[in-house]
């Protein structure tokens, strides 16, 4: 008989050894996060204690995307935002925070070429943001996510105020990937205290 896991939500039988193996492995990951030990084709841009933060793109080892789009797989637990594959257009970079050797942190930014410009009054009652015709494609945050347990401690924020300068952009220059979430939006809120670019 299948039991569904509380946490994990896994399906699996406790009388079969292989299941709860798969299960045991399964549910590590989505609860500490995926185990992924520091390798000499890590691309580290910020490191700190015992957390780093590293980047991957299209042009990374096969080994590095592999492992970015498993990192981007837990994130499609909590979120419906995530593409199916991060590296088909778009030139994203894919930015993975690690605490020792566990991933806890994913930040996917793309170049977009449409871009409006509004502020917090304007978005909260809804007013149609001016687009800018004819701006340059900008750096536009697509989808930052932070393992549960480790939700509520700014994590989310350092991804972004250490990523964004390995791109040449900061927070008044980057764009943001709309629609919202609740979280995304109160992240937003604190990193833009009153202007703020939208782009598709």
């Amino acid at each position: 008989m299948f039991v569904k896991c509380e946490i994990c939500e896994m399906l699996y039988v406790p009388e079969i050894p292989e299941n709860v193996r798969e299960h045991t492995k399964y549910h590590d990951k989505i609860v500490n996060g995926l185990r992924a030990c520091p390798v000499k084709s890590d691309c580290v841009i910020w490191s700190q204690a015992d957390m780093r933060i590293t980047v991957v793109n299209r042009l990374s080892p096969l080994a590095q995307r592999r492992r970015a789009e498993e990192v981007a797989s837990l994130a499609r637990r909590d979120t419906h935002y995530l593409p199916s594959s991060l590296f088909n257009g778009n030139n994203t970079h894919a930015f993975v925070l690690y605490k020792r050797n566990r991933s806890i942190g994913f930040l996917a930014i793309e170049k977009r070429e449409h871009v409006w410009e509004t502020c917090w009054a304007d978005f909260q009652t809804a007013r149609k943001p001016k687009e800018i015709f004819g701006h340059p494609a900008i750096w536009t945050i697509f989808i930052v996510w932070i393992l549960k347990r480790y939700r509520g401690s700014h994590l989310g924020q350092t991804m972004i105020r250490k990523s964004l300068p390995y791109l040449g952009c900061d927070l008044e220059t980057v764009g943001w990937y709309t629609p919202f979430t609740n979280s995304g939006e109160a992240l937003i809120r604190r990193c833009c205290s009153e202007t703020f670019y939208i782009a598709k």
